[in-house]
């Protein structure tokens, strides 16, 4: 029976992901199943720590917070972050990107946390502004976006600029000559309200998976936010602006600088581990959360 077991799950999982593709299973619902797929999976290699760390992203995902926290709290018993050095959080002060916002932009930046690979010269710059102009209803207060920097540890130059844009990640070589030219920090412009990620470039770039351009993109948000956007009558947003009320320049016009060393300097949120989501539930962000993937690799255009 086991043979057949297998094939009709392979057919399921087939039927599964065009469901998923034509929105008729939910990125919820699709947790939820997978969770108990992945405790099935932990229980019988318990040394495999990456199930325990995609339960808890399932578990937190579905707005299970306590099962999330214990499914995270396994993985760190399992493999510690280690130690932080001097040299790391100096590499990592380095290598922070530097934000440019629009000028009415009405969410702040809350947090940053700076997770250094353990392994591989990469950081993950983990931002979390105020809120998702778009995403009222979604109990995370905060909006969770993130930038990698990767670098030369010989030369200390940087070798790769991607970010998080809306779940694709996007990479630019210009914005590379950018970051190099600007003493190893890559400048990041932010999208109005919604806070996606923008490299050097992004005006000639196009959106993995669908190749619409990053221009045509941002016209469509232009024209949903000015007239407020996804859930325009929720309560919450009796607090936000309306909508944009400039023009497509001013949208565009990404000139107002935070540099998020200041706020690092403040709150020294500086780890090294693999285990991204897992840190910052557990050690850093006490406030709930987007669960995002913790380093580029894993994108799959």
């Amino acid at each position: 029976m086991i043979n057949t077991f297998l094939k009709e799950y392979r057919q399921y999982n087939e039927a599964l992901e065009h469901a998923m593709h034509d929105g008729r299973v939910t990125t919820a619902e699709y947790a939820r199943l997978a969770a108990g797929l992945l405790e099935l999976l932990a229980k019988a290699e318990p040394e495999h720590v990456l199930y325990k760390s995609r339960l808890g992203e399932c578990h937190h995902l579905d707005g299970y917070l306590r099962k999330a926290g214990e499914a995270y709290s396994q993985v760190l018993e399992q493999d510690p972050p280690l130690p932080v050095t001097e040299d790391d959080i100096r590499l990592m002060k380095r290598f922070c990107p530097v934000l440019l916002t629009q000028a009415d932009e009405p969410f702040p930046l809350k947090d940053i946390v700076a997770i250094h690979h353990p392994e591989l010269p990469i950081i993950g710059y983990h931002l979390f502004w105020e809120d998702d102009y778009d995403f009222p209803d979604d109990h995370e207060p905060c909006d969770h976006e993130e930038v990698w920097i990767s670098y030369d540890p010989a030369s200390e130059s940087v070798t790769g600029v991607l970010c998080w844009f809306h779940s694709r990640v996007l990479s630019s070589e210009s914005g590379v000559e950018e970051a190099n030219q600007n003493g190893g920090r890559a400048v990041i412009r932010i999208e109005w309200g919604k806070h996606g990620s923008l490299l050097h470039g992004w005006e000639h770039m196009r959106v993995p998976l669908t190749g619409q351009t990053i221009l045509e993109w941002l016209g469509d948000t232009y024209e949903q936010v000015k007239n407020g956007g996804r859930k325009p009558e929720h309560p919450l947003k009796k607090l936000w602006p309306s909508g944009f009320a400039g023009s497509w320049e001013q949208y565009t016009d990404f000139s107002v600088c935070v540099d998020p060393v200041e706020r690092l300097d403040r709150k020294p949120l500086f780890f090294k581990t693999r285990w991204a989501n897992a840190v910052m539930f557990i050690q850093a962000i006490h406030y709930n959360f987007h669960p995002k993937m913790e380093w580029p690799a894993r994108f799959q255009a």
